[in-house]
């Protein structure tokens, strides 16, 4: 490879002894940077300039003591002259060289090969000068010279054991692919660390060199880092002026240097990173958490740049030797190259037969399971593959391993648990920004049609095994998968779907609900047990029902679209969906924490929270809702609450009729507020504004004078918020008796009263069926 530079031509010739350089096109190098000591370079003592397949004479010393010296100083200007001459006759002229052959004031360059030969010459020099130098001295002081300017000859001994490591390293600058991939004769923009484009064009690139650490200083700079690392003792946790903080915030500032990270853990080694991360435990809180992800990040960057400098320890195939709690520690942080990683993690995904007893899973997969959340691709590479059967006994085994963690014996830096649950999720695509691939698809379908499933293991009485419950864990995680895939919860709950008695199956397929468009099909039995994983408290049903918020409100808008405030047909089939869903949910959470009126209560009080009841509403302060849902609930709530809050809407406001709030007066306000009815009035209240806002008409206006003592409405006639009429008694009968005044009836389906009361029949219908019978087919 050769590489260009301009640069002052005048300077160079100064450092290379007042002589032009000629170079060819294409090269850019000066070879030193440090001036030669001009006064001191002709008394070198030197043999002729020989070509590299010539073995070296020795020089034998003259007979005379006074002409061998004078001799030696006459043979040492020879050779320095003929070794410039040979050492930068590097072939043909380059452009804007001048006709007699020296280059131009803009141009200087190396050939990396006769730069090879003009360090191997120094260094001949330098061995020479050793040798020489004693019997030029012995021979001045045997005539009693001054022996003054031969000893000067030191300061070439040192100038040239600083100078040639420094061409050494440049010269394989020039040549690393790696380091320079992005540079180009005729670059013209800016190129990587170091380059920029040279003034005037031509193709030749300015390159400052002490803008970029050459690889074999940065390798060795990373390598004593990790000596020192090495050579400490246990970290003290509450020291202010740790020696250890010191340390890895050295490699926290270099963790994206290749060669530097390659050269610490080339010194490390494996068993040396995972006894540093041991280390740690000593520590506490945030730092030690810094720490860990410092090391994981920087592995990281060695491995997918640096891979050979690493080492052979390093390798796959070595690595499968190493302890898998170990192991996963180091590798516990960081995104790895996928093929490497999965070439490392696929010989723990196996089988290990126990004699009589049934095989079992490798008991170690569980300590990589947060490098398996960092890298998904990994994941997917791993698991896709893998038949129903044996994918059900693996994430078996891993549920009932991470639950034994942490323990005194293994201690570990990572809530396995969460981990489980987040690998799942991530290897789903639940935390990716795009819509997920095929893989993460996969994936997903494979963990929702599992992790519903899982057995202990098989003995003699139970052959089948017996059904497991999720790691606590990873619950959360599962909600979480569930809201991300709310089209595919939402078609597998359905009861009116051809497809209802068939199993879970990996394809797409029609659907009655507009807006929905699954990328796989669940049966009703799966998807009412991936509920039941994630229903055992509100607080990890969140995700899901923010999920389930968001898409719903998909559907109703594609459905009003459709039916342009003069049916409910379009909007009739996705409350039905959403009916059969909602009923799952109800009697899944039944079914796990059997004391449904404390779960109705949760609900109620989250529901009221998020309508501001009992709240200063002011005083949230944590985001701000679309404006549609402002007017709605007052209510200033983040994006992912006021999705949570939706579909709270959504299952109250179907819950009970209009009617229900008749018997409304001042006097059993306090009452209301314990019951139910103050919730299904809220939810009323939204989907009368949502059916209004989708075109359909209110058949009494909400300025009527009946309702105007005290209003219910504020400037331009717009209902107040909700909850701004929830703390007046009067002015919330005023708000049930218009909600009443405007019930069906009247059989005009463009009210919003009759919309209401239709897509009333339809939701409440649909939840009913599945509350009772959630998994009629298994």
């Amino acid at each position: 490879m050769r590489s260009s530079r301009r640069e002052d031509g005048e300077g160079m010739r100064q450092r290379l002894g007042g002589r032009p350089t000629r170079a060819p096109p294409g090269t850019g190098f000066s070879p030193t940077s440090s001036p030669t000591p001009a006064a001191v370079l002709p008394r070198i003592v030197t043999h002729p300039a020989r070509r590299p397949h010539e073995r070296p004479e020795p020089v034998a010393p003259a007979p005379g003591r006074s002409h061998s010296c004078r001799a030696a100083i006459r043979m040492l200007k020879v050779n320095v002259d003929r070794l410039r001459q040979e050492t930068f006759d590097m072939g043909s002229t380059p452009p804007a060289s001048s006709e007699n052959g020296s280059s131009s004031d803009e141009y200087s360059g190396i050939n990396p090969e006769l730069m090879e030969r003009f360090i191997a010459s120094l260094e001949q020099a330098r061995r020479t000068l050793g040798e020489e130098l004693p019997r030029i001295l012995n021979a001045l002081s045997s005539v009693d010279a001054d022996r003054s300017a031969a000893l000067r000859i030191h300061e070439v001994e040192g100038w040239l054991d600083q100078e040639i490591p420094r061409l050494r390293r440049r010269n394989q600058l020039i040549q690393e692919p790696d380091l320079l991939k992005d540079w180009a004769a005729g670059l013209a923009g800016p190129g990587p660390l170091g380059l920029t484009p040279g003034p005037g064009g031509g193709g030749f690139t300015v390159f400052d060199e002490k803008a970029l650490t050459t690889r074999a200083l940065a390798t060795d700079e990373g390598e004593r880092l990790a000596e020192n690392l090495s050579a400490l003792g246990h970290p003290t946790p509450y020291s202010s002026e740790n020696v250890y903080d010191g340390i890895l915030d050295r490699l926290a500032g270099r963790r994206k240097d290749a060669d530097f990270t390659a050269g610490f853990f080339a010194a490390l080694g494996p068993k040396g990173a995972a006894a540093v991360l041991r280390k740690l435990n000593h520590y506490h809180g945030e730092s030690a958490q810094k720490h860990w992800k410092t090391m994981g990040e920087a592995l990281a960057t060695a491995v997918a740049q640096r891979p050979k400098t690493l080492g052979p320890a390093w390798e796959p195939e070595n690595l499968g030797k190493t302890q898998g709690s170990d192991l996963g520690l180091v590798l516990g942080h960081g995104r790895f190259p996928s093929g490497w990683f999965t070439e490392v993690v696929r010989p723990r995904v196996r089988q290990a037969s126990e004699g009589r007893v049934p095989a079992r899973w490798t008991a170690d997969l569980s300590h990589f399971l947060p490098a398996l959340a960092n890298n998904p691709e990994t994941a997917r590479a791993l698991f896709n593959d893998l038949s129903p059967g044996d994918l059900r006994g693996l994430f078996s085994e891993l549920n009932e391993q991470v639950s034994l963690y942490p323990n005194e014996r293994d201690a570990i830096a990572f809530d396995l648990e969460k981990e489980f649950g987040r690998m799942l999720a991530a290897g789903s695509g639940v935390f990716e920004k795009r819509s997920p691939g095929p893989e993460a698809v996969r994936f997903a379908f494979n963990t929702m049609t599992t992790m519903g499933n899982l057995r202990t293991r098989a003995d003699f009485r139970h052959p089948e095994g017996q059904p497991l419950e999720v790691a606590k864990g990873a619950r959360i995680f599962m909600s979480m998968l569930a809201g991300a895939y709310a089209a595919e919860m939402t078609e597998g709950a359905g009861f009116r779907d051809a497809n209802r008695t068939k199993d879970s199956v990996f394809e797409k397929t029609d659907t009655l609900v507009l807006g929905l468009s699954p990328k796989f099909v669940l049966s009703p039995g799966d998807t009412y047990r991936f509920i039941r994983t994630f229903a055992d408290s509100a607080e990890r049903m969140k995700p899901f029902m923010e999920g389930m918020g968001k898409f719903a409100r998909h559907l109703m808008d594609s459905a009003a679209a459709k039916d342009q405030g003069k049916s409910t047909e379009y909007m009739g089939r996705a409350f039905m969906g959403l009916g059969y869903l909602e009923g799952m949910q109800i009697a899944a959470a039944n079914e796990v924490q059997g004391k449904m009126d404390e779960y109705d209560q949760k609900v109620r009080d989250r529901l009221f929270f998020l309508l501001g009841l009992g709240v200063d509403v002011a005083g949230l302060g944590i985001g701000e809702l679309s404006a549609a849902m402002v007017d709605a609930a007052g209510v200033s709530l983040e994006l992912d609450a006021a999705d949570e809050l939706v579909w709270l809407l959504i299952s109250k406001s179907m819950s009970e009729t209009v009617d229900s709030h008749k018997d409304i007066d001042g006097t059993r306000l306090d009452r209301l507020k314990e019951s139910n009815r103050l919730a299904t009035l809220g939810s009323e209240y939204w989907i009368f504004h949502e059916l209004k806002r989708y075109g359909f008409l209110y058949r009494v206006p909400p300025t009527d004078p009946a309702f105007s003592d005290p209003p219910i409405t504020g400037v331009g006639g717009n209902l107040l918020p909700f909850g701004t009429l929830a703390k007046d008694p009067k002015a919330l009968k005023n708000l049930a008796d218009w909600l009443i005044s405007n019930g069906s009836g009247g059989g005009d389906k463009s009210t919003a009263g009759e919309a209401a009361a239709e897509i009333d029949l339809l939701f409440t219908g649909a939840k009913g069926k599945t509350r009772d019978n959630p998994a009629p087919w298994g």
